[in-house]
């Protein structure tokens, strides 16, 4: 199992799934966490478009056949928010995580967890993505084709504007 927020999906991601299906599993569940946060400026997508986002990444990159996607809305705790993805999830052998407090809860709960490569995490993160919409949308070296187009069609751009006007002081 691997959790992220996927706020939204880019290539280190597409990196990491690719990687642990071929080196650590034959298939996959990819937890979309923070799944009812959206239209802020650190989730600025829902949890069903990024559903939608990873989908169209996966199926492009022929993966999506290999790959369960599952939502976990958080809890008022880290620990809440990982009993929430147990719940959530199909069952599964390990989690990779390169969060030391989530390997942490799943290590105290018996659960192989497993790192992964960084991927050229400086490069490859959501807030680089996001920062990118924001200064002009150009964001085709860092995002799967699929994203890029879901993002253009789906007013990406506005979206990520309209939720750092909505700041009161």
């Amino acid at each position: 199992m691997y959790w992220g927020r996927f706020n939204p999906p880019h290539n280190g991601h597409l990196k990491v799934v690719r990687h642990l299906l071929a080196k650590e599993c034959h298939e996959l569940i990819i937890a979309i966490g923070s799944s009812l946060a959206s239209h802020t400026e650190r989730n600025p997508f829902s949890g069903g478009e990024r559903t939608v986002m990873m989908r169209d990444l996966l199926a492009e990159a022929g993966l999506l056949e290999k790959c369960i996607i599952v939502q976990v809305p958080d809890g008022e705790s880290y620990m809440a928010t990982a009993a929430n993805l147990r719940v959530a999830c199909p069952p599964f052998d390990a989690v990779y995580t390169n969060r030391p407090v989530i390997a942490d809860i799943f290590c105290q709960w018996g659960v192989v967890v497993k790192g992964f490569p960084d991927f050229e995490r400086g490069k490859y993160n959501s807030t680089t993505v996001r920062n990118a919409l924001l200064r002009g949308g150009n964001v085709s070296s860092i995002v799967p084709p699929a994203v890029a187009e879901w993002l253009r069609k789906n007013g990406g751009i506005e979206r990520l504007e309209t939720c750092l006007k909505d700041k009161y002081e």
